[in-house]
C-alpha cells in the first residue's frame, strides 16, 4: 500500500511538473507550479521530513506562488504580455528534453558511483551530541557543529533585502501591492493569525528536539504577515522604519554577537561555553524567527512594488 502511494505521488508530481512547463497559458503554468509545491511537500513528508515540507508548502507554493500570480496579473495590465502565449518550438521542446534527460542521467549516475566516505558523520555527529546543547541532529548541526554556514546565509538574506530596500523608491513602497476588500479574507484572519503565531511558536520550541526550528518558524510568521499584507493591514504602516529595520537586523547581529563573544573567551569562533549552548541557541532561534519573518515578508513586498517609471524626453515619446 505504501509503494502505492509513493509511485502514485512520485508519477502526480511528474505530471504536474510537465505540466507547467508544456503549458501554453502561462496563468495555468503558475497554478501548477503552486501545486507542485504541495506535491514537493507531501513528498517530504513521505520521506520524513516535516520541518522541510512546511517550508516547501510555506515559500514553495505559497510565497513563490503569490509573487508570480501578481507578476503576472501586473504584465497582463501594462500590456506587456498577451494572455495566452503561442506554444514553443519544436526545436525549444526537443532541447528542453534531451537536457532534462541528460541531468537525471548524470544525477543517477553520481548517487549510485557515489564514494564511500572516509569518515562516518552519522557517528561523529551521535558522539557529539551530549555537548551540542539540543536533541536533535539536524538542529545540532545547523546552529552548532557547522553553525557558520547558517550565519553567512543569514546574512545572505540580510543583504538581498537591504539591497532591495536601497532601490526601492518612495513612491514604489506606499503603491506596493493594495489590500484586498474581502470580508471573507478578515473575517478568517481573526481566527488564522493567532493559530499561525502560536503554530510558529510551536516549531521554534520543538526544533531543539524534533523537526523545526527557526527557519520553518519564521516562514510560518511571514505567510501571517503577507496575509494581512494582503488584506490591506500593513505590518510598515503598523510600526516606524526604525523598528522594521531593527527586526531585519536583530536575527543576524545576534548571531554575529553570539560569534565573536566566544573569541573574548579564549574559544574559536562561534564555540559555545560549556553548559551554556542550548541557551544561546534558544537565543539565536528566537532573534532569527522573528527576522526571517521580517524579511520574507520584506522580499515579498519589494517584488510586488510597481517599477519605477522611465522618463521621455519632451517630444520624443515612442
Amino acid at each position: 500500500m505504501n509503494l502505492l502511494i509513493d509511485l502514485t505521488l512520485l508519477l502526480g508530481t511528474l505530471a504536474i511538473a510537465l505540466t507547467a512547463l508544456i503549458s501554453r497559458s502561462l496563468f495555468r503554468s503558475v497554478v501548477f507550479f503552486i501545486l507542485l509545491g504541495l506535491m514537493l511537500a507531501i513528498g517530504w513528508i513521505r520521506l520524513g521530513a516535516p520541518d522541510i515540507a512546511l517550508a516547501e508548502a510555506a515559500i514553495g507554493a505559497g510565497i513563490t506562488g503569490v509573487l508570480l500570480l501578481d507578476t503576472l496579473g501586473h504584465l497582463k495590465k501594462t500590456g506587456n504580455l498577451d494572455v495566452e502565449e503561442s506554444s514553443p518550438s519544436r526545436k525549444r521542446l526537443v532541447l528542453a528534453l534531451l537536457s532534462s534527460i541528460t541531468l537525471v542521467c548524470l544525477l543517477l549516475w553520481a548517487i549510485f558511483h557515489q564514494p564511500t566516505p572516509a569518515i562516518n558523520i552519522h557517528l561523529l555527529v551521535a558522539e557529539a551530541m551530549p555537548d551540542s546543547g539540543v536533541s536533535h541532529p539536524i538542529t545540532a548541526v545547523l546552529l552548532n557543529f557547522r553553525s557558520y554556514d547558517t550565519l553567512l546565509e543569514v546574512g545572505v538574506l540580510v543583504l538581498a533585502v537591504l539591497v532591495g530596500l536601497a532601490l526601492q523608491t518612495d513612491q514604489q513602497a506606499q503603491d506596493s501591492l493594495p489590500g484586498l476588500p474581502n470580508p471573507l479574507l478578515h473575517a478568517t484572519l481573526t481566527l488564522l493569525i493567532p493559530a499561525m503565531i502560536i503554530t510558529s511558536m510551536y516549531l521554534l520550541w520543538a526544533g531543539s528536539d524534533r523537526p523545526g526550528g527557526a527557519f520553518q518558524a519564521g516562514a510560518m510568521l511571514a505567510a501571517a504577515f503577507i496575509l494581512l499584507h494582503l488584506a490591506g493591514i500593513k505590518l510598515s504602516a503598523q510600526v516606524s522604519h526604525r523598528m522594521m529595520q531593527f527586526g531585519l537586523l536583530l536575527g543576524f547581529a545576534v548571531f554575529l554577537i553570539v560569534a565573536t563573544s566566544s573569541l573574548l573567551g579564549g574559544r574559536p569562533l562561534l564555540a559555545y561555553p560549556e553548559g551554556g549552548a542550548g541557551a544561546l541557541i534558544l537565543l539565536i532561534e528566537l532573534a532569527l524567527t522573528l527576522s526571517i519573518g521580517l524579511i520574507l515578508l520584506s522580499l515579498f513586498t519589494i517584488a510586488n512594488s510597481p517599477p519605477q517609471a522611465t522618463r521621455t524626453g519632451g517630444g520624443h515619446g515612442h
